[in-house]
């Protein structure tokens, strides 16, 4: 397993992701695939997972609130 630095790393790196993703979703209209694509996530469920993991909901719904 990863220890100490390299777990920051990794989480700081998924957060800056999944920021950047938020943003997408806001600005705009890229489907969830290519968003997932953008942010480096070859898997669409996997960056779906790792959205709802940060922000507590989908990112379907995130952009619905947006």
């Amino acid at each position: 397993g990863l220890v100490g630095s390299e777990m920051c790393i990794r989480d700081s790196l998924k957060e800056h992701r999944m920021e950047k993703a938020a943003r997408l979703l806001r600005e705009t209209d890229a489907s969830m695939a290519e968003v997932a694509r953008r942010v480096g996530y070859e898997s669409q469920s996997k960056f779906t997972a790792a959205f709802k993991d940060q922000y507590g909901c989908l990112p379907t719904m995130y952009r619905k609130m947006s």
